[in-house]
């Protein structure tokens, strides 16, 4: 179809609009030619009425004119069957729609001419003075189908497209694809009730500008229900959106604000009232003094210890509380309280009560630098106080304790040696004159005189070993050298050296079980320990082939981690356990002289020696399964809890191995 035919209405309307323009012209300057003056008002109306008609009248005819040429040529078209059925079935659809526009068109113009034929004109001719326009001028019509009919030109300025590029394309083309479903819901209520007011969607302008509108849309109806076109109003409200976003965004951070706010102070009262709480609960007693050494606050705590109320404090003079020697001295020095400092006093409780009272204090001043108040804390140092004199007194009880013990222990080291030699004299004398007796006579005095000579050589020789031994006792007590450090192992090589014509005698046995510790002690006291162990345990044995095992243990489930522990096993007679606590006393035996040698004192000396040494000793035995002595020595350097735990697993199996060689002697 050919462009003259696609727009001969367009081209029709113009003409007719043009010779009514001329024709009115003509009339106007007709008229001034006849009677001078501007014509009147109702005169105007009713030619420009008859111009209008004349421009419509010719627009139909040549629409009909037209559209009888069309359907012509389409029954030519048809009888000559010069396109296929799909060509001309298409053709149809074209030439339908335009003639549907046309309907709608002319409708649009002569449907309504009456009651908007000059609102109409305006709304699709007006020009306005400046390009944009106002918000006023964004005024559209769109079809049923919500398709562009008619745009004034401030709408069109604002939407970017010219009414020809809009014509027949939907309206949903320009909203953003969020806002579709509802506008869409929107206008067609507004076809069904007649009008839809504050529509509000996002249109996308030319150059994909995002704008705001506010829609109010009203609906003309051809008929009762066949509506013919919605006059739409479009208002730009992009800034008061914005404007509403960002108030909303301030509203909602101020409100946040105040939430925030809020919170501070809620946490600022829990503080101040824990606070508050934790000055007047407080453990010590807190108090302030203005210039006049008056009370200006006391924590309830001062309150509850001293008995005083808050009125009989409070604003009264610092001396009421004071005991006289302490308040003597305050009036020596009334701003002792305006420095900072300690100071010590006496205070009187309201039930008479003196107590003491050490009181830390720091100014506060104003900015001139001026005392405003003191800012003290009190505690009560009576108890505290108390029981320092009563330690001064117990520790000066105990030095002249420690000194008694000094001067007595010197007297009986003296009276020890001079005992022990003032017995010694005459019983070398009875030895002498009883070996001579027995030399000299022993032939002369028979059988019986000989065994009263050897009984007398006996108990003096015995008597003699009581003595060396009462003496040594009472000197093993104490650590005679300073502690030290020294190797196990070259302390058993001496002992086994002392010994070695018992261990001849006996045709025994004497080993070390492994590698022997450093310990911290006295190395002579220690091998005297030593050497009385494994001397008792070759002197009471009766086996074949003595044997003593010297070792040492892990700590026992972390106990003595600080110290080591010595065992000295030997297969020997064995002690009943009944016994085990006896054999620690002084000269205290289980077997008489003639079946074994010794004077009883050997374990009392041990036990002596081990806790000179801060130790302890004790057995593990049973009658003829031998005896284990234990006994703890000082540690020089504990070894870290690792070490210990890597140790003992290793130490018990051999421990266990040990234990069972050595209780079955005669294996």
């Amino acid at each position: 179809m050919s462009l003259w035919w696609r727009y001969a209405w367009a081209w029709g309307s113009a003409a007719g609009a043009v010779l009514a323009v001329a024709l009115f012209a003509g009339y106007v300057k007709l008229r001034s030619a006849v009677a001078s003056g501007p014509p009147g008002t109702i005169e105007h109306f009713f030619v420009g009425v008859i111009l209008v008609a004349a421009a419509v009248a010719l627009t139909a005819y040549i629409i009909q004119r037209r559209l009888g040429q069309a359907l012509h040529d389409l029954e030519e078209l048809h009888q000559a069957s010069l396109f296929d059925n799909e060509k001309q079935r298409r053709y149809l659809e074209s030439l339908q729609r335009e003639q549907h526009q046309a309907e709608v068109t002319l409708q649009s113009i002569l449907g309504k001419a009456d009651a908007e034929a000059g609102q109409s004109h305006s709304l699709i001719h007006r020009r306005s003075s400046d390009a944009i326009g106002t918000a006023r001028d964004a005024i559209a019509r769109l079809t049923p189908t919500l398709c562009w009919l008619a745009a004034t030109p401030a709408l069109q300025k604002f939407l970017g497209y010219t009414i020809i590029e809009l014509n027949a394309r939907s309206v949903l083309e320009l909203v953003h694809p969020d806002d579709v479903i509802a506008l869409r819901s929107a206008l067609e209520k507004a076809l069904r009730t007649g009008e839809g007011h504050d529509i509000r969607c996002r249109i996308i302008a030319r150059g994909g500008q995002e704008r705001h509108v506010q829609i109010d849309v009203l609906t003309r109806y051809v008929s009762e229900d066949k509506p013919l076109h919605m006059r739409c109003h479009f208002i730009d409200i992009t800034e008061r959106v914005q404007t509403d976003r960002e108030l909303r965004h301030r509203t909602d951070q101020l409100s946040q604000a105040n939430e925030r706010l809020q919170r501070i102070n809620t946490e600022l009262e829990r503080l101040k009232e824990s606070y508050r709480d934790l000055y007047h609960n407080a453990p010590v007693l807190y108090f302030s003094l203005d210039a006049r050494s008056h009370f200006a606050a006391c924590n309830e705590t001062m309150f509850r210890m001293l008995g005083y109320s808050r009125e009989e404090l409070i604003d009264q003079p610092y001396v009421r509380l004071l005991a006289p020697d302490s308040r003597e001295r305050f009036r020596q020095r009334p701003d002792a309280y305006q420095r900072a400092g300690e100071i010590e006093s006496q205070w009187v409780k309201k039930d008479g009560t003196v107590i003491d009272v050490w009181i830390r204090s720091a100014p506060v001043q104003d900015g001139a630098g001026r005392f405003l108040r003191s800012r003290s804390v009190a505690q009560d140092m009576t108890e505290r106080n108390r029981l320092a004199n009563a330690l001064r007194a117990q520790a000066e009880e105990m030095q002249r304790t420690n000194e008694r013990l000094q001067r007595i222990n010197r007297e009986l080291d003296d009276f020890t040696y001079v005992v022990s030699h003032d017995l010694k004299e005459p019983l070398r004398t009875l030895q002498a004159f009883s070996n001579f007796l027995a030399q000299d006579y022993r032939s002369q005095l028979g059988a019986e005189g000989q065994e009263y000579i050897d009984h007398l050589i006996s108990a003096s020789k015995r008597l003699g070993n009581l003595i060396d031994d009462l003496l040594t006792l009472s000197r093993i007590g104490r650590v005679l050298n300073t502690p030290r450090v020294f190797d196990l192992n070259e302390t058993f090589g001496t002992v086994r050296s002392d010994l070695a014509g018992l261990i001849q005698r006996k045709n025994a046995i004497i080993r070390c079980d492994g590698p022997l510790p450093s310990v911290l002690g006295d190395p002579p006291r220690v091998a005297q320990l030593l050497a009385n162990l494994v001397s008792n345990g070759l002197k009471y044995n009766e086996s074949p082939r003595p044997e003593v095992l010297v070792g040492t243990l892990p700590p026992r489930n972390g106990v003595d981690l600080d110290r080591v522990i010595v065992y000295v096993r030997d297969n020997g007679i064995g002690i009943d356990p009944k016994y085990h606590d006896q054999v620690f006393g002084i000269f205290r035996r289980l077997h008489l002289p003639e079946q074994y040698e010794g004077t009883g004192a050997g374990l009392a000396i041990c036990k002596k020696i081990v806790e000179a040494h801060g130790g302890r000793i004790w057995i593990e035995s049973q009658p003829g399964a031998g005896a284990t002595f234990f006994f703890t020595l000082p540690r020089p350097a504990a070894p870290s809890r690792s070490v210990v735990d890597e140790t003992t697993a290793v130490q018990a199996d051999d421990t266990k191995m040990r234990v069972t060689h050595l209780t079955n002697p005669r294996r």
